[in-house]
């Protein structure tokens, strides 16, 4: 079949229902290696293609298209298959759109299935497709907006042999047995032979959550030639994330995709998925598809207004003056540079001339383009970072603001964007920063550095607009094809400027004789012009290491010690030139030994340390914490008893050494915060590090110098130094409750970047070695016999517990989890479930699950503490009642209102006669008491408590505080339910703007206010100004919290009761729709929310007038409901009286028995002005 996209099915229209006819999908297939886009589906015997023969005998409204492409493994993996896989993906995205532009099917709902390779084209795919919103290009995006699903059938998202696929194309070209030469089993690991796709399942990642995911692995090997073997292994077929659907195929690769009937193995799990993504994706992707074009026209406006000051309202088609909501408003004036530029910046002050040319000309020629980016590129240590600081500070005064991109790993680039967030007063997520530049109007530069990665895809990271300047520094020469504006390869110094660099840095005093000239050439030659290389030369002839006719003697005999020099080329002049910028490091770095002093030692220690921490930003608090830290364990108070500090003696006599450095293991005397002080200025002055501000609160390593440091080491020095490193960060944290998450919060996100880099290196603070060893009977005689064993297990789970704690408050809870397990299943092999300590774990674990959305182990977790505190120490003590507010709030916050009006009652009533009415935990038990009452529908009862709490909070804490102003946030729900807007209004007006002030306008807390405000102006009649509220707050959410979280489903459910409101009833049926499958999938079918919003939706179909529609949508709410909320509940009694009332509408027929019941005539039909679309079941909830 000729390679393209080809249609192998079209369903007869006239053949489907009329309301059917919306639901049509198409289901796009892409075959893998070695087979064409027919043979991949068609099973031989038989001839039968699954795709064209049996698919549409089970799914009528699939139109069926196929995709080929050149898929022979010789061609296809001869060199650089990346390339390949990402030329096809963009041919399939053009191809797909003119398809269905021409056929005018273009928002329809698509569903992909893909065979092997024929994946790594479809992800590539829709990564790019994500990208195109640029005016030009917009209409490439509709893949990405369409696609609902991916199949994958034994896509290799991690990596592959590339000689398995080699013998596979051998043995089907083949009818002799044969063997292939050079295929060592045991060498298929090694060297070219493995292709990695790991890169391109990292930038699939960002948008995988878009799509339902089903993963279908070989369970059989597939023979090649004289041994069999997977082409895709399993582990590799699957990726490990949560909330996909998972399965093996009884088959080889090539026969998993091929099936001769309905009944065959493999077709039934198949056909089961797609005809279910086929029912659900139409009404998502249609609402996705009007959240897409909001978008575009808000990105258009704003083109269109720095044209003309005028926007087109997208209702009335009429102009309108531009106006913003005032929580969206972008301010410029922020100068955030990859370094400050040097004030003795010497040289290339031509090439700074010729590139300001460059972005500001004297004559915009009429093609130029609109974002304008230029690429800086030369090898390490050539200056290409301070070069683009320096032209920022030259031309501050052209641009509205500065921003920089650390691009050297995802890592940084993520902390970048959030770092930009944080700037503009956003939440610290990579997506806010980047809505954050996409918002901005005046002309800004963008400083994109150390973007070395070749996997690296720069376009990804360009702002949407059209006002940015960017300017990207590079290592890699292939990039430079990136600047619409050109290129320039940034070498050496010119020979006068690197002269006049070393002798500056050198400080010795003009006028400069020939034999001071003469000599300053040498070097300079020798050196090979680089300016990292001359700065270093320079600091040492400063600090009198050598004079400069010596110099180049002392840098001669430290290069002959070199062990080796950097891998990073094989090019050999190049190769060279690095092996003198490392020479330069080590005359320094002998240079602060030399000195023998305490200072030199601590500053030595550091630089090793910073080596396995991220180079660019660390912060000196790492390590003043740790000493101050360090200082509060070890000191004795006076107010102990003698005996107390006995015992402290022996166990500091029992414990082991720590693997800290000298700073952080001295005498008490000797830790002092100043030694960190003294020692990062020993390190600047001999320019192994430079600070990132005046204010000198962190540093960055040159990434030539942070290699250096790390490599300099012995093999077996480097896993000590790995652990130091690590323990040195764990030092600088402390637990709950010495810590404290709100004052720490910013400490804790500047630290997460090298936290990650220290556990790439040393991945487990509880050791293997240790971890293996735990029995009962090991820590039965470790308990007699070997004290020290267990002081050192007790230090590696407190860290293990650090790093899940500061995981979990930036939000990986994913990581954290994994933590806060081990944390957890050691301590109760060492202390027992019962212990303090193992309980307190149980509930840290708990949280993490929770935020993961796995709620029934969350829950588990507390019951068993609940049911453990409640036999030790009985149900009246302050921990066990403390426990039970716990699993009450998450009973209820599960939608388990039986079990939390219960468990919440018990627990205020004895909390009230134990500690007390006005004690901070009853308030809190009662607090939450108020909002399970209001879930009951008791709100008379639910104002006075919450009444009751405010008074209380208000004179204990503050009005400010933040305890307060959330109890303020359920008394204002809670009078709106009673019907006093106003004094509901105000609150709520209150909590909002104290959100805002305290934490940020996207905080998800800040958030929630939004809702609840936009909720009130709905009940007030204010309808534009609740659309304008949730609109905003709905794209703010999902940047921050994704689109799936139930804070944006709670705004989505909000925005279609205003719809409603205002008329417009297909768009609130699309968005009310979408919401509820959002819930089943986010909080599960039987929870009340799910119910509620069935409920809501049964009546807007009611109000369309489909009647039928209805009744079925009311009958699914009424049977989910029985699962959980029961009919008792107020809701599930008025979802029973509409079911009756639309199945017989006169009040004064005979009611009959409804699902085997005795039912009576209703009193009262339901308010018509209780209208539908909103979600108020759930009123609160916890981040």
């Amino acid at each position: 079949m000729p390679h393209g996209l080809y249609c192998i099915h079209e369903p007869e229209i006239d053949e489907i229902a009329q309301e059917d006819r919306h639901r049509l999908v198409d289901i796009v297939a892409v075959h893998g290696l070695n087979e064409n886009s027919d043979e991949a589906w068609t099973e031989l015997g038989t001839g039968t293609n699954w795709l064209r023969d049996l698919l549409p005998q089970n799914i009528h409204v699939a139109r069926v298209l196929t995709y080929s492409y050149d898929a022979a493994p010789s061609t296809f993996l001869a060199d650089e298959p990346i390339s390949k896989i990402e030329r096809f993906a963009k041919s399939l995205v053009s191809e797909l759109y003119a398809e269905r532009e021409l056929s005018g099917t273009r928002k329809r709902a698509i569903i992909f299935v893909c065979h092997g390779f024929g994946g790594l084209i479809v992800k590539k795919s829709l990564a790019f497709s994500s990208t195109r919103t640029a005016a030009k290009v917009e209409h490439l995006w509709d893949q990405f907006i369409s696609t609902f699903a991916i199949i994958f059938f034994g896509t290799p998202h991690d990596h592959t042999i590339k000689s398995h696929w080699l013998a596979l194309e051998k043995a089907s070209t083949s009818t002799n047995h044969f063997k292939v030469p050079g295929l060592d089993r045991q060498k298929n690991i090694a060297g070219d032979n493995v292709i990695s796709f790991e890169s391109m399942t990292a930038e699939f990642a960002p948008i995988l959550k878009q799509f339902r995911l089903f993963f279908f692995w070989e369970e059989s090997r597939t023979t090649l030639g004289n041994y069999k073997e997977y082409l895709v292994e399993p582990s590799s077929a699957v990726l490990n994330i949560d909330n996909t659907e998972k399965a093996g195929i009884h088959d080889t690769h090539i026969n998993m995709t091929k099936y001769k009937s309905c009944t065959s193995s493999g077709y039934r799990t198949v056909i089961e998925a797609i005809s279910r993504y086929c029912n659900e994706a139409p009404p998502i992707i249609s609402r996705r598809w009007i959240q897409a074009t909001i978008a575009l026209n808000q990105m258009r406006a704003g083109e269109a207004y720095e044209l003309g000051g005028i926007t087109f309202d997208v209702f009335s088609g009429l102009p309108s003056q531009h106006r913003e909501i005032e929580i969206s408003e972008v301010t410029d004036g922020h100068f955030y540079l990859p370094q400050d530029a040097l004030e003795n910046f010497i040289g290339r002050e031509d090439t700074l001339g010729r590139l300001g040319r460059v972005f500001f000309p004297g004559i915009i020629m009429g093609n130029a383009p609109k974002r304008k980016s230029f690429v800086v590129f030369g090898m390490g240590g050539s200056g290409k970072t301070q070069f683009c600081s320096k032209f920022a500070e030259n031309y501050r005064g052209r641009y509205a603001s500065v921003f920089t991109i650390h691009a050297a790993t995802t890592d940084s680039i993520t902390e970048s964007f959030s770092k930009i967030a944080t700037l503009g007063g956003l939440e610290p997520t990579e997506n806010a920063g980047r809505h954050f530049l996409s918002q901005l109007k005046s002309t800004w530069l963008l400083i994109i550095d150390n973007a070395d990665n070749p996997s690296l895809r720069l376009q990804d990271l360009y702002p949407a607009g059209t006002e940015a300047h960017i300017l990207i520094t590079t290592r890699n020469p292939d990039f430079r094809q990136e600047g619409s504006l050109g290129s320039l390869e940034l070498n050496g110094l010119k020979e006068t400027e690197a002269i006049e660099l070393l002798l500056t840095k050198a400080d010795i005093p003009k006028p400069w004789d020939s034999p001071i000239l003469d000599n300053g050439k040498l070097i300079a030659k020798t050196l090979g012009y680089l300016a990292l290389a001359l700065i270093h030369a320079g600091n040492c002839i400063f600090r009198r290491v050598c004079d400069l006719s010596s110099y180049l003697d002392l840098y001669s005999a430290t290069r002959n010690m070199l062990r080796r020099g950097p891998s990073t080329t094989n090019v050999v002049s190049e190769s060279e030139l690095m092996k003198a910028v490392y020479s330069t490091f080590d005359v320094s770095f002998k240079s602060l030994l030399h000195n023998r002093t305490q200072e030199a030692q601590d500053a030595s220690d550091l630089l090793r340390i910073s080596s396995f921490y991220h180079f660019e930003q660390i912060p000196v608090e790492i390590f003043t914490r740790g000493i101050l830290n360090r200082r509060k364990v070890i000191e004795t108070p006076y107010t102990e008893t003698l005996g107390s500090r006995f015992l402290k003696s022996i166990q500091a006599r029992l414990e082991p050494p720590k693997a800290l450095p000298g700073f952080l293991k001295d005498r008490y005397d000797q830790l002092n915060v100043y030694r960190i002080n003294w020692a990062v200025s020993e390190l600047q002055s001999h320019s192994l590090i430079t600070f990132n501000g005046r204010d000198r609160k962190t540093f960055s390593l040159h990434p030539l110098v942070h290699a250096w440091a790390r490599d300099s080491l012995e093999s077996r020095d480097r896993s000590v130094w790995a652990c130091i490193a690590l323990n040195t960060l764990m030092e600088s944290i402390m637990l709950p409750p010495e810590g404290n998450s709100e004052r720490d919060s910013d400490f804790h996100r500047d630290i997460i970047p090298h936290l990650k880099s220290c556990l790439s290196v040393h991945p487990r603070p509880l050791t293997h070695q240790v971890e293996g060893r735990l029995n009962t009977m090991t820590v039965q005689l470790a308990r007699i016999f070997s004290q020290t064993w267990l002081i050192v297990i007790g230090n590696q789970i407190r860290n293990e517990a650090k790093c899940g704690y500061v995981l979990a408050s930036r939000g990986d809870f994913e990581l954290s989890a994994k933590h806060l397990e081990i944390v957890k299943n050691t301590l109760i092999q060492l202390l027992g479930p019962g212990d303090d300590k193992s309980m307190k774990a149980m509930l840290g674990l708990s949280g993490v699950l929770w935020g993961l959305g796995r709620m029934e182990e969350a829950i588990a977790l507390q019951r068993q503490v609940v049911d453990t505190q409640t036999k030790l120490r009985g149900i009246r003590h302050e921990q066990t009642l403390q426990a039970m507010d716990n699993l009450g709030r998450s009973y209820w916050l599960d939608g388990r209102y039986h079990e939390a009006l219960d468990i919440q009652e018990r627990t205020v009533h004895t909390s009230k006669e134990v500690m007390g009415q006005t004690h901070n935990q009853t308030l809190a038990a009662l607090d939450n008491y108020g909002v399970i009452l209001g879930s009951w529908h008791r709100y008379k009862e639910s104002v006075e408590i919450h009444r009751e709490v405010l008074q209380n909070r208000q004179v204990q804490l503050g009005k400010t505080h933040l305890e307060t102003i959330t109890t303020a946030s359920n008394l204002a729900m809670a009078l709106l339910d009673l019907g006093f807007t106003s004094e509901a209004r105000s609150l709520m007006i209150e909590v909002h703007k104290q959100r805002q002030l305290q934490l940020g306008k996207e905080h998800p807390w800040t958030l929630w206010a939004l809702c609840w405000l936009a909720k009130i102006y709905v009940k007030a009649g204010e309808l534009q100004q609740a659309e304008e509220l949730l609109i905003w707050g709905i794209a703010a959410g999902e940047r921050s919290l994704g689109k799936d979280h139930l804070g944006v489903l709670m705004g989505q459910g909000e925005l279609a009761r205003v719809y409603t409101c205002q008329g417009r009833l297909e768009e609130a049926e699309t968005l009310l729709v979408a919401t509820v499958k959002g819930l089943e999938l986010s909080r599960g079918m039987p929870h009340p929310d799910c119910v509620y919003a069935l409920w809501k939706l049964a009546r807007l179909y009611e109000r369309q007038g489909q009647r039928e529609k209805s009744e079925r949508t009311c009958q699914l709410a009424l049977e989910r409901a029985d699962l959980r909320l029961t009919r008792e509940h107020p809701i599930g009694k008025k979802i029973e009286q509409m079911l009756q009332d639309l199945r017989y509408p006169s009040s004064n027929a005979k009611m009959p028995k409804v699902d085997g019941k005795n039912h009576s005539a209703p009193t009262a039909r339901i308010r018509e002005t209780e209208l539908p679309g909103t979600l108020t079941v759930t009123r609160h909830a916890t981040y």
